[in-house]
C-alpha cells in the first residue's frame, strides 16, 4: 500500500515538474552575475557587469532543437563582455543537467558549432541538479591518431553544504538549496512542504520584497522547484499570504472578494503595494519639508496630491 503511495507521488511529480529545466533556466537568466560569482569566481572577475548579458540561445535554436533528447535539459547561452583594455567579447554555455544523461558529446557539439558560428571565446558549464547523477568534465573521441579532447566545467547541487548554502551572502545559494530540497523530498510532500516554508521565511529576512525583484525572483523560483500537491500549495499560499498581512500589506480586497489569485500574482501585488507605500511616504517627507517652509496649506495638497486631513496630521506633527 505505501508503495502504491510513493509510485502515485512520483507520477505525480513526474506529471507536474515536467517544466523543471525551464524553472531553472530562469533563474539562472534572473541571476547570473549570483550564479557565476558563487560557481565560478574566477571567470565572475573577468566579466564587466556594466554591459548586460546578451542571451543568444535563440540564435541557436534550431541546433538546441536537435539536440534536445529528454525534458530535464535547460540550456543557456550568454554573450558577455570582458573587463580588458578591448573590451572583448565571449560566450558563456550553461546546461543544467537534471535527467542524469551523459551530455559531454552535447557541450562538445555545442561548443564547435557556437564556435564556428561566432568565432568567440567560450565557456562552457554544467550544473548537475540529478540527486545522484556522476557526469565527466571531457569529452574525447580517437580515431587512428586523430582525436579530441574537451574539457568543460562541471558543478553538482551537493558540492555545498546545507549549512553553507543556509550561511551565503549570495542569492543563487538559495536557488542550489531549493535545488537540494527538492531531490531529498521527491516522495515526502510533508517534508517538502516544511522546506518550503523554512525557505520562504529566509528569503523574506534576507531579501525584503519591497527592496528589489531579489525576493521577488527567489520565492517564484522556490514555488515552482518545490511543487506541492493542491491541500499543501493551498496551505502553502495561505502561509506566504499571512506573512504579508504581518509586514503591513494591505491584501484586504482580496480577502473581502474571496478572490482567488495565484501564488506569482500575490507576489506582483505585494511589490506594486510596497511601490506605492514608498511613494506615499516619499510623499508625506516632501509635504513635511513645505510645511517646514511655511508654505500654504493649499499649495501642499496641490503639489503632493495627499488628502487634507493628510496634510493637517503632518502641519500638526511639525508644530508639536
Amino acid at each position: 500500500m505505501i508503495d502504491n503511495l510513493l509510485l502515485e507521488e512520483q507520477s505525480m511529480y513526474d506529471a507536474n515538474e515536467i517544466d523543471f529545466d525551464r524553472h531553472w533556466k530562469d533563474v539562472i537568466t534572473d541571476f547570473l552575475d549570483s550564479f557565476l560569482q558563487l560557481l565560478e569566481p574566477t571567470l565572475f572577475e573577468k566579466i564587466d557587469f556594466s554591459f548586460h548579458p546578451k542571451s543568444m540561445e535563440q540564435e541557436l535554436y534550431p541546433l538546441s532543437t536537435k539536440q534536445k533528447k529528454g525534458k530535464n535539459i535547460a540550456d543557456k547561452i550568454f554573450e558577455v563582455i570582458l573587463k580588458d583594455q578591448e573590451k572583448s567579447v565571449a560566450n558563456i554555455h550553461i546546461e543544467v543537467q537534471g535527467d542524469g544523461q551523459d551530455i559531454s558529446e552535447r557541450m562538445f557539439k555545442t561548443y564547435y558549432k557556437l564556435y564556428d558560428q561566432h568565432k568567440k571565446n567560450i565557456y562552457s558549464i554544467v550544473l548537475v541538479t540529478h540527486p545522484s547523477a556522476e557526469q565527466t568534465s571531457l569529452f574525447y573521441h580517437n580515431f587512428f591518431g586523430t582525436s579530441i579532447l574537451f574539457y568543460f566545467h562541471v558543478h553538482h547541487l551537493n558540492d555545498f553544504s546545507e549549512s553553507e548554502l543556509l550561511h551565503s551572502n549570495n542569492p543563487f545559494a538559495l536557488a542550489l538549496l531549493a535545488g537540494q530540497y527538492h531531490a531529498q523530498t521527491r516522495t515526502d510532500v510533508e517534508m517538502r512542504y516544511i522546506y518550503k516554508i523554512k525557505l520562504t521565511e529566509l528569503i523574506r529576512k534576507k531579501y525584503p520584497l519591497d527592496k528589489g525583484d531579489t525576493g521577488i525572483n527567489l520565492l517564484k523560483f522556490v514555488d515552482n522547484i518545490l511543487y506541492l500537491p493542491e491541500d499543501l500549495r493551498e496551505k502553502y499560499i495561505q502561509e506566504v499570504f499571512q506573512i504579508f498581512v504581518k509586514e503591513g500589506i494591505d491584501l484586504t480586497k482580496a480577502e473581502k472578494t474571496k478572490e482567488v489569485i495565484t501564488f506569482g500574482e500575490l507576489l506582483e501585488r505585494w511589490k506594486e503595494e510596497g511601490r506605492e507605500e514608498g511613494q506615499l511616504i516619499e510623499k508625506q517627507n516632501i509635504a513635511r519639508k513645505m510645511a517646514m517652509e511655511g508654505m500654504e496649506f493649499e499649495a501642499i495638497i496641490s503639489l503632493t496630491g495627499l488628502s487634507e486631513g493628510e496634510v493637517k496630521r503632518l502641519m500638526q506633527e511639525n508644530q508639536s
